[in-house]
């Protein structure tokens, strides 16, 4: 399948879905302080439940994770690098974001840390692959923090 071709079936799942992300710090407790390890990048999609009411890990949630996991899949780095990227599982909840109006939502997260050393300061691998990301969610047409239609 062509490259524009695949861009192309993104933003219209994007579309459909109403994608924004969010980025966060991954922290931890190292010898007493708080550390910066990493980052935490969460895809945001609708959860549309039409004529029925809203029943986490059904059968919708569980479309709208697998669509927004192609999402992620295309945006992750494809070569290793120091900097793992990781999609955590399925956690099967809907969520709801005051910002976004408390819309239904179905979350997937990236856990972008050191492959090794996981205790680590976040250093410039780490900023690299997040801004990496962020630049091919904006390439998709992607926002950080909120849903807004370009085709309004």
């Amino acid at each position: 399948m062509a490259q524009e071709e695949i861009i192309n079936q993104l933003k219209d799942l994007i579309q459909r879905h109403k994608v924004c992300y969010e980025v966060w710090p991954e922290s931890l407790v190292a010898k007493g302080q708080l550390v910066k390890v990493g980052f935490d990048l969460e895809l945001e999609g609708t959860h549309e439940h039409p004529g029925s009411e809203v029943l986490p890990g059904c059968p919708h949630c569980q479309e709208v994770y697998r669509d927004l996991q192609r999402i992620a899949e295309w945006i992750m780095p494809t070569e290793e690098r120091p900097t793992t990227y990781e999609i955590q599982p399925f956690d099967r909840a809907i969520h709801y974001a005051p910002k976004r109006k408390l819309r239904s939502e179905v979350s997937l997260n990236i856990k972008i840390i050191h492959r090794h050393g996981f205790d680590q300061p976040v250093d410039d691998c780490e900023q690299m692959c997040l801004k990496e990301m962020r630049r091919k969610l904006t390439e998709l047409g992607v926002k950080e923090g909120d849903w807004k239609d370009e085709k309004q």
